[in-house]
């Protein structure tokens, strides 16, 4: 099993090696093969994995395997090792095994780009960077995967650099993850000042005797985390950068925004659950900030028109079903909406990378209505993945909610009340996406791009949405059962110890939570089907449909209260200090310089006479001069 870890791990840096090396010796249609070939041969060793993890006793089922101590200073020592458990295992499998398919589909999408070898390095990296954050067993390791994680992300948002937008985007992504990196960090200092060790094990097991549950350190460490975790899951308030990052290309969105790098900061705590467990109200905190993202992100979803930004609003709202998961202790309720939101979200965009692929590029979904009879295939795909979205299948929501009801209390509360909410606005913007793309009028854009000969795409493209597709369904049966005779909570169980909601209230919750989505279905059905009818449902609402719009201010309130004022700030030092201060320096030494120089020039006559006289008179003056001395 130690070796199938180390493939894992790096097989997909093996194929960035591979393809950097080879360059342009390889023909752009091999590059994306080999990148392919690499990530596919990372699931293959992470399925090993999990074969051989469901062969032993529950209590075995944790390995922890070292390469070498790559640092160290005392008896501090910083180790390059894999901690492979269920969670990481459960994590290894999404990454690798969803990851694989997503760059499959990069081939089609990415047909005839001039830069097709690059983005598949980039795309075999950010897996690299995810499986090392995923499988490190110690805290400066996974700095490392998350600082990886955030460069790679920055490579591929950024990868149309020709437009000025996908640049704006990578950078805004780029520094909101750096803020996380900051928390983590702090963290990691007060593990090394207090507990000496940023290994797991070690601080998992000490870190409640040196820190007192609820301590102000405690509380720093978790708020640290936490801010790690809000950073990279695009949870309020960083959030922004992540609608934002959708001016990458559709594989990008599919495998860094949906499947595997925004779900990080619910892995993280999950993975650090004891260390939230001994700060309470850190913890809390975690399932508010989650409730108030599902619901604001509900809403701005409500509003837009691209297609890729509706599905990124519900990328957001979702992961805010997983910290609320995490944030009330149902760690497994929460891995298992990762795991199944992995299927369903990525064959949602890749669903929409079809369309979009169709139409020349085009997002708007105000221009293309009517697309079923022309992309059959895609509109059912995508049903399977809205049907999946909204919560009726495979569940994965309902146990969350159930929990919540389960244990009780304000935040809980406020988590299945909250959650429920967030339910009835997943119908109603799931639906309206479906309607909008592809029943109704066709646009007369989408009826000429659609006649000039797009179809719903190679085959490399449509066999990963079937396999997202037939994924979504599968998972649903890991509700019901996990291995044999095993229910998903029971794997995790050594790994993060979780709420386990009794049957009554799983029905309750189930039944009410199916009503609400569906009633929130046919409200958006009806409201895009009946003319005049959306427009009397938003005029009770006054401003708030226009707030939406907006996505309420955020982007302007970080203008005002940081932006602005940096810019401020810099333009008031580059007039006041740089300008006169040290500009101003290196002109007066210029100046003096030329000063001097124009002074001496005369005495460059040219004349040897002359300069023998001044030398000898020079001469002759320093000997009066030590004479002087040596009498005196």
């Amino acid at each position: 099993m130690e070796t199938l870890a180390w493939i894992c791990l790096f097989a997909p840096l093996a194929g960035v090696a591979t393809l950097t090396v080879a360059g342009s010796r390889i023909s752009r249609g091999a590059a994306a093969w080999v990148g392919t070939l690499f990530a596919f041969v990372a699931f293959a060793a992470a399925i090993g994995e999990l074969i051989g993890m469901l062969g032993e006793g529950a209590s075995q089922r944790a390995h922890t395997y070292t390469a070498w101590t790559w640092a160290g200073s005392g008896t501090f020592h910083v180790p390059l090792g894999v901690l492979i458990d269920p969670l990481s295992v459960t994590e290894m499998l999404v990454v690798a095994g969803v990851g694989a398919v997503i760059v499959m589909y990069s081939i089609g999408y990415l047909h005839g780009d001039v830069k097709e070898r690059r983005f598949f390095v980039y795309m075999d990296f950010f897996l690299f960077s995810m499986l090392l954050l995923v499988m490190a067993d110690n805290f400066v390791l996974l700095l490392a995967g998350w600082g990886l994680v955030g460069l790679s992300s920055y490579l591929l948002i950024g990868f149309w650099h020709e437009r000025p937008e996908p640049v704006a985007a990578a950078k805004k992504a780029f520094v909101m993850n750096a803020m996380g990196d900051v928390g983590i960090a702090v963290a990691i200092f007060f593990m090394v000042r207090d507990l000496g060790t940023t290994d797991f094990g070690s601080v998992f097991s000490s870190a409640s005797q040196h820190w007192a549950k609820g301590s102000p350190i405690a509380n720093w460490v978790a708020l640290g985390l936490l801010l790690g975790a809000v950073a990279k899951s695009a949870q309020i308030p960083l959030h922004t950068w992540l609608p934002d990052a959708m001016e990458g290309p559709t594989p990008v969105s599919a495998l860094i925004h949906a499947a595997t790098m925004v779900t990080a900061g619910v892995y993280l705590v999950a993975r650090c659950h004891v260390l939230f467990v001994n700060a309470p109200d850190i913890q809390a905190l975690v399932a508010l900030l989650g409730v108030a993202t599902l619901l604001m992100a509900g809403v701005i979803a409500l509003v837009q028109t691209d297609i890729k930004r509706i599905i990124a609003y519900s990328t957001m709202s979702q992961i805010g079903y997983m910290f609320t998961a995490v944030g009330i202790g149902a760690y497994s309720a929460g891995m298992f909406h990762l795991l199944t939101h992995a299927f369903f979200k990525g064959l949602l965009f890749l669903g929409a990378g079809v369309v979009i692929h169709a139409l020349g590029g085009e997002q708007d979904v105000r221009r293309m209505g009517g697309l079923g009879a022309a992309l059959p295939k895609t509109k059912w795909f995508m049903w399977i993945g809205t049907v999946a979205l909204i919560g009726f299948w495979p569940l994965s929501k309902d146990g969350i909610l159930a929990s919540g009801l389960e244990k009780g209390g304000t935040a809980a509360t406020i988590v299945w009340v909250g959650g429920l909410a967030g339910a009835f606005l997943t119908g109603i913007y799931a639906t309206r996406l479906m309607r909008l793309t592809f029943y109704g009028e066709r646009s007369r854009y989408a009826a000429e791009h659609l006649h000039s000969g797009h179809g719903e795409g190679p085959w490399v493209m449509m066999l990963p949405v079937a396999v997202l597709a037939i994924g979504t369904l599968l998972s649903g049966f890991l509700a019901i059962g996990f291995g044999v005779n095993q229910t998903f909570g029971d794997w995790l169980a050594n790994a993060a110890p979780t709420i386990e909601p009794s049957t009554s209230e799983d029905v309750v919750t189930t039944a009410i939570a199916w009503a609400l989505g569906a009633a929130g279905g046919v409200l958006a059905w009806r409201a895009y089907a009946q003319p005049g009818l959306l427009e009397r449902l938003k005029r009770p609402f006054g401003r708030t449909p226009a707030i939406a719009e907006h996505k309420f201010y955020w982007d302007e309130l970080y203008d005002t209260i940081a932006y602005i004022p940096a810019a401020a700030l810099a333009v008031s030092i580059y007039r006041f200090i740089e300008r006169w201060v040290v500009w101003g320096t290196v002109d007066l030494v210029a100046f003096l310089v030329r000063m001097l120089a124009r002074g001496t020039a005369d005495a460059q006559t040219g004349v040897v006479r002359q300069y023998a006289t001044v030398l000898v008179a020079g001469a002759a003056v320093l000997g009066v001069y030590f004479l002087s001395r040596a009498t005196l």
